[in-house]
């Protein structure tokens, strides 16, 4: 199980064991509760409190293993999910989950319970999901599952590609590199199932959702999911004319928001796991808000809470370090952005050119990941010199504002150099007093948004501190600032080609990506899994 704590305890003749994943809030109370139980405690963790629970369950109340864990359900709050054995009977596993997610993997001749499918890659592509106070016993032949209230429950086998190939590097150095140069691939794959081919317009899958009808949308998102989120925002306000509030999911239910009626909440996760996110999906849900999901799971916790579901198909990615999910975040909701615009009156002229656009970004991704990924090339060269450095400041305009936050994010998770993203607009406002001659910044900019000249002027308060720039542009811009004498030989250009205003975030997201890989592998640090990181983070 991801995240996971194991934990023993003995209380009367009953020695239990127990994985645990997530947090049972009110611990505190239900220890205090049982310490006059002779229950004696090693440490201050939630975990510990499960087995002396269960087992005083068994000592007073409950006649088996399974009851003891309906009992405890009934007391612990939280989001969480354990599983329990008991010493001397090696052929029973019981679980049991509420927020957290936990499934049932069926194998020949063996059962397995696990929070992430992926942890049975190559053994078994059969899985059932339980609901939440769903309480499951396995053994080697055997499953039984019983819901919330203790009555037999039947819950369907689903079959997820979990083949030992979809697993592998095939021949990558890391999953991340792996996962970098897939994303043309997904992009196709998005494009293909989401757009008409005859009349070249968006056809996500929306069902009942009257698009025409949305007058205001939330987006709640963490991590990479949050920053695409900030993407789609420029995209659903720049084509469909509709407001965007864009949250951080753990910040969104606690400043208790208002809801506009008949709104649309959109949570962005790879995972369709992660509890922050879920927690306000719910939140919005019961508020009366028509809830999608944008999820790489459509069998996870998520998917099986929201009114719809939009699958990302960039199949399994296995770097905590999202890539090809983030690549397969920001297609979407460019579609959806065209999808909105349509239904709100846009000439399906218009929306199929935009659409048009969208259909060379595989060729354009497939050219950048070719030339970008040298390993004498550029980035290569550059990430020798920033793997000394200490702190990073990134910058962008625009739709290139929120690329700059990802791309800081990338560098600081694979890399641990300190990275801060900003609007550049924002730099004088603070950041500015960060500049020395070790401060490397980020610069991205294209020379057709309207912006350039502003950008300029970042580079030169930035040059005049002796900061180290580092520019990512198209080739006009950086013609631009030779032609101005503004390229010094301690200026680093990566160009990039030019691209049509909506695919900067995509085109973007290449070098960025590359450069924290490089500088990670330069580094010698772990990229596939950064320090104290989790794929999936299923717990507040």
């Amino acid at each position: 199980m991801a995240n996971a704590h194991p934990h023993s305890g003995k209380l009367g003749g009953h020695n239990l064991t127990v994985v645990h994943n997530g947090i049972i809030e009110n611990f505190a109370a239900i220890k205090a509760e049982l310490l006059p139980h002779g229950a004696t405690f090693m440490s201050e963790t939630d975990t510990e409190v499960i087995p002396f629970a269960l087992a005083n369950a068994l000592e007073h109340s409950a006649k088996t293993l399974a009851q003891a864990v309906h009992a405890v359900n009934g007391k612990f709050h939280g989001h969480y999910a354990f599983v329990v054995m008991k010493q001397g009977d090696a052929t029973r596993m019981v679980g049991t989950r509420r927020g957290a997610p936990l499934c049932v993997g069926l194998g020949e001749g063996a059962n397995y319970l696990v929070s992430d499918p992926l942890a049975l890659a190559g053994i078994t592509s059969r899985f059932m999901y339980l609901e939440d106070g769903d309480v499951v016993v396995i053994t080697p032949k055997t499953v039984e599952i019983t819901d919330e209230n203790g009555k037999p429950a039947k819950r369907a086998v689903k079959v997820v590609d979990q083949s030992a190939d979809m697993a592998g590097k095939m021949g990558y150095r890391h999953f991340m590199l792996k996962e970098i140069n897939e994303q043309p691939a997904v992009v196709s794959r998005v494009l293909q199932a989401h757009t008409n081919s005859s009349t070249m317009l968006p056809a996500l899958p929306l069902g009942k959702l009257a698009l025409g009808k949305v007058p205001f949308i939330n987006i709640v998102a963490c991590g990479t999911a949050y920053y695409a989120g900030l993407v789609g925002k420029y995209y659903l306000e720049q084509l469909a004319r509709v407001p965007v509030n864009v949250d951080v999911a753990s910040e969104f239910r606690y400043r208790n928001p208002p809801y506009v009626p008949g709104g649309l909440f959109i949570a962005v996760s790879q995972s369709g796991e992660t509890a922050d996110t879920l927690a306000a999906l719910q939140h919005a849900k019961a508020a009366g808000q028509h809830t999608l999901l944008l999820t790489n799971v459509p069998t996870s916790t998520m998917a099986r809470t929201a009114d719809t579901v939009v699958n990302l198909l960039a199949e399994r990615e296995i770097a905590v370090a999202s890539t090809k999910a983030f690549m397969a975040m920001i297609t979407t909701l460019a579609l959806l952005a065209l999808q909105l615009a349509q239904a709100r009156g846009m000439a399906s002229a218009d929306v199929a050119g935009h659409v048009a656009h969208l259909r060379t970004l595989p060729t354009i991704l497939t050219s950048l990941i070719t030339e970008m990924s040298h390993e004498k090339g550029t980035l290569a060269q550059l990430a020798e010199r920033l793997q000394e450095a200490k702190s990073m400041l990134y910058l962008g305009r625009g739709s290139l504002a929120p690329m700059a936050l990802e791309g800081a994010l990338k560098m600081k998770e694979i890399s641990y150099i300190h990275s801060e993203g900003y609007a550049s607009g924002e730099m004088k406002h603070g950041p500015i007093a960060l500049v020395d001659k070790e401060l490397v910044v980020v610069n991205l900019a294209a020379s057709h948004d309207g912006l350039f000249e502003k950008t300029i002027s970042n580079l030169k308060e930035v040059e005049a501190r002796h900061g180290q720039i580092v520019l990512m542009t198209d080739a006009a811009g950086a013609n631009q600032l030779r032609e101005s004498g503004q390229v010094h030989s301690g200026m680093v250009v990566v160009e990039i080609p030019a691209v049509p205003q909506a695919l900067l975030p995509m085109a973007f997201a290449v070098p960025l990506q590359l450069l924290a890989y490089f500088t990670a592998t330069m580094k010698g640090t772990d990229v596939d899994q950064p320090r104290n990181l989790a794929k999936s983070v299923t717990v507040e």
